[in-house]
């Protein structure tokens, strides 16, 4: 059998020691502070009650296992890719201020006293983020379909856009109990983190349009042939 060297274990564990540090917070704030709505954010818990800092706070709080474990997931897998390129520090940046500025711009669309609360706009900041970094690497979950992160960014943006204006023409405002203006502030905000951080941005959005491009048009292709 082999083994892996401690001095290699060490350096695989440092590469994230952010991502396992927000995912362990997420987890402990989840087992502990459930039901803790004072933690949440919402229009009347920064405006009324004073609590601005719910905006950070209501990131680390999920609605249920299935929530915060869908979130956990993701995190690891675009967390620890953006920790490897920017350092545990900036991704601390990047899921805070992507988090919490998806938070406060949601507050002002959703209800007064709703509730906002899970790590989904600060999850989105980093995906936008690493596609300006890596747009090539692979993500296996988004959909089920195997594809780029290019194409995963791009196609993450269009679903909220569309479940967005679904949400919109509601009867009811945030009726699908799914925060889709977060999603989009986040993603938005990433583009910017990206824009800061990553010296061939330009060149990887562009990559990024045309992955999404390339990539829908083949699996048309693909499915049309097999309609026939």
């Amino acid at each position: 059998m082999n083994t892996v060297p401690s001095t290699e274990k060490k350096s695989f564990f440092r590469q994230m020691q952010a991502t396992l540090l927000l995912i362990l917070v997420c987890c402990i704030v989840y087992l502990t502070k459930q039901k803790d709505y004072s933690l949440t954010c919402s229009y009347d818990n920064i405006f009324v009650n004073g609590k601005w800092w719910s905006v950070f706070t209501a990131l680390f709080m999920h609605a249920s296992a299935g929530h915060l474990l869908g979130n956990m997931l993701f995190l690891f897998l675009f967390g620890r890719a953006i920790e490897n390129r920017t350092g545990s520090f900036l991704l601390l940046v990047i899921f805070l201020a992507g988090g919490a500025i998806s938070m406060f711009i949601s507050v002002f669309y959703y209800p007064h006293n709703e509730p906002s609360l899970g790590a989904s706009g600060a999850i989105s900041c980093i995906l936008a983020t690493l596609m300006l970094f890596d747009p090539w690497r692979f993500s296996l979950l988004l959909n089920l379909l195997p594809m780029p992160v290019g194409v995963a960014g791009f196609t993450f943006l269009l679903l909220n856009i569309g479940g967005f204006i679904r949400d919109n023409n509601s009867t009811i405002i945030g009726s699908s109990h799914t925060s889709y203006l977060g999603h989009l502030t986040g993603f938005v905000a990433g583009i910017f983190f990206g824009m800061i951080l990553s010296p061939d941005w330009k060149k990887n959005l562009f990559l990024s349009i045309i992955q999404f491009i390339v990539y829908y048009l083949l699996l048309l292709l693909i499915i049309s042939y097999f309609r026939r």
